[in-house]
């Protein structure tokens, strides 16, 4: 089985730390989980560096790319009040996993 995955990093506007948790805690996650193919969504935070990342972990390309195209910008509305400037998002193909069930190429 091979897996994609997501990865957003943005820089945030300083005291927006709590409103970028609680939008993707209340808005953002149920949203991913209506989306076919989402498996797992990890965000992590540093307040120090003021920088932010997420990795979210699709099933298969295509669901990824469609989620992209369709449902991505939303996403990015949502949190646009939280960063300095738009987040950078690239994908890449899982190699290895401890949690899912992957195997290397």
């Amino acid at each position: 089985m091979i897996m994609y995955a997501r990865l957003v990093e943005g820089k945030f506007k300083p005291g927006k730390y709590d409103f970028a948790t609680q939008t993707l805690e209340k808005e953002v996650i149920p949203l991913l989980r209506k989306q076919p193919g989402f498996r797992d969504e990890i965000s992590f935070f540093n307040q120090d560096l003021g920088r932010g990342y997420a990795i979210s972990f699709w099933e298969n390309k295509a669901d990824l790319e469609r989620y992209e195209r369709e449902v991505y910008p939303k996403v990015r509305d949502k949190m646009a009040e939280a960063f300095v400037e738009l987040p950078m998002a690239k994908d890449y193909e899982v190699a290895n996993s401890t949690w899912y069930r992957i195997h290397a190429a």
